[in-house]
């Protein structure tokens, strides 16, 4: 007797530790390549946990040797599902694919990654990492991406509003130069001109002298008043949250991110 009761319990503890794994959380770096050594790896995952800490969103990145001939986004979006990726019941997250050895690349996004990474700011990210990735540089260009990422999120929860084109502080010289600066160059370059017509005139210290040789003739001008005339014109009202975002857009199944390419 005593001799099933032990069997049995064996064979439940058996059952309990094969069942793990499929509870256990994925890591947000999935380097399934090996293309990084142990310690470098812990430190992308630290890096990683960090950036998506208190925001709702997880900062994925995956490295695989190839995507088989398929679609690289497909690929990634498959891989988000398959391996129930995301943040809460949302799913949210953020997803950089790098394949070594197809060379193929993409960002894709679920949720509330969506609503916090536009599509232009997907753009910047991956223009920026990238050439790094072409030149071999991939612990790099896996740093600055989840750097990026955090400072993105960052954006976000500080403003309340994603980082677009409308609202991108490092764009802030743009407007001062359209404010400022070209109004000057232009008013510089108008006064200059004036200034050199200037230099042919001579200085006079009487009055007579400027005056005609054949004396001043005063005639009479009258001015007949006729009509107004008014013409008013439609100013509609501006939209700015219209014109200074081009937000992100999705896919029918709800996934966002860029069509991804080679690099």
């Amino acid at each position: 007797m005593k001799k099933k009761l032990f069997s049995l319990l064996t064979a439940l503890l058996l059952c309990l530790f094969c069942a793990v794994p499929a509870f256990a959380e994925m890591p947000l770096v999935m380097d399934t390549y090996e293309l990084f050594k142990p310690e470098a790896t812990a430190e992308l995952e630290q890096k990683a946990q960090d950036a998506s800490a208190g925001h709702g969103v997880n900062v994925y990145l995956l490295t695989v040797s190839d995507i088989g001939g398929q679609n690289v986004r497909e690929f990634a979006k498959d891989w988000y599902r398959d391996y129930d990726l995301g943040y809460g019941e949302g799913k949210s997250g953020i997803l950089f694919l790098i394949a070594l050895d197809s060379r193929d690349y993409v960002t894709i996004t679920y949720g509330g990654g969506v609503t916090a990474f536009t599509d232009y700011r997907i753009a910047q990210i991956e223009d920026k990492i990238v050439p790094m990735l072409s030149d071999g540089s991939y612990y790099k260009a896996s740093d600055t991406y989840i750097e990026m990422c955090a400072d993105t999120l960052d954006f976000y929860a500080e403003k309340g509003a994603p980082l677009d084109s409308g609202n991108d502080p490092s764009k802030w010289w743009v407007k001062w130069v359209f404010v400022f600066v070209i109004p000057l160059v232009a008013a510089g370059i108008v006064c200059g001109i004036f200034y050199a017509q200037m230099k042919t005139a001579n200085e006079q210290t009487h009055a007579n002298a400027y005056m005609p040789a054949e004396g001043l003739a005063l005639s009479v001008v009258e001015d007949t008043y006729t009509h107004t005339t008014e013409t008013e014109t439609y100013d509609p009202v501006k939209n700015d949250r219209s014109s200074s975002s081009s937000g992100s857009s999705t896919d029918s199944d709800g996934f966002g991110g860029s069509s991804g390419g080679k690099f």
